[in-house]
């Protein structure tokens, strides 16, 4: 990843558990919160690395766990700036499962990741080469939008109106629906509730509201 850090020998990845009993809450207000407690915790860890290796003479930079993001036409948002989910497999933290998502021995996929690059030369670990996957298809039958229908690949234009209803695609929609109305038509649609959370979604940024596929997967269900 020179492209993050010139010079850069060396990515630091690790990973936090999600909690189960949160990402299986119908509470949209709940899986919300953890998104943010979990993003901001690992974008603080990240820093404090990076100061780790600093104040011994290395550069670093903190990777994003989830945003900003490139928005360019190429990328639409779906790529990080580096793939953590990749870099984990490289470091042994886990496999890719049918999901597309890191799947480890004792959490399954409900981990996220945060990440740094470097310029210390660390010795690798070795990469992860066990599949962990049972090959239940568990995750692919729970997608509620058959995004995950493709061997390898997900379907990111399905995937993201269904965790992100609030997210650009759901702007576009509702402004383009408002402004076909008429004035009184368009300032009742201001009051209703979908656009408020669009309005909230502005301060707080997107998040995920949809775990299907990660809930429905069996490993690590009973240790997480």
């Amino acid at each position: 990843p020179s492209h993050v850090l010139s010079e850069a020998s060396s990515v630091v990845v690790f990973a936090m558990r999600m909690l189960k009993g949160s990402i299986e809450s119908p509470c949209e207000e709940v899986v919300t919160n953890q998104n943010l407690t979990l993003y901001q915790e690992l974008d603080r860890i990240s820093y404090s690395l990076g100061c780790f290796f600093e104040e011994r003479g290395y550069g670093a930079a903190t990777i994003p766990a989830y945003s900003p993001v490139e928005m360019t036409s190429e990328t639409k948002g779906f790529v990080g700036v580096v793939s953590l989910r990749h870099v984990a497999q490289a470091a042994g933290l886990g496999t890719l499962g049918k999901n597309n998502l890191l799947l480890t021995r004792e959490l399954g996929p409900r981990v996220r990741l945060g990440g740094v690059v470097t310029t210390a030369p660390i010795d690798h670990d070795e990469s992860c080469t066990e599949d962990f996957c049972v090959d239940c298809e568990a995750c692919i039958a729970a997608c509620p939008v058959d995004a995950l229908s493709r061997p390898g690949k997900t379907h990111t234009g399905r995937c993201v109106r269904q965790v992100l209803p609030y997210g650009l695609s759901g702007l576009i929609k509702y402004l383009t629906e408002g402004l076909d109305g008429n004035k009184e038509e368009m300032k009742e649609s201001f009051k209703d509730a979908n656009f408020w959370n669009i309005y909230q979604s502005l301060q707080l940024g997107l998040q995920y509201g949809c775990h299907a596929c990660i809930n429905a997967c069996p490993i690590g269900s009973e240790t997480s």
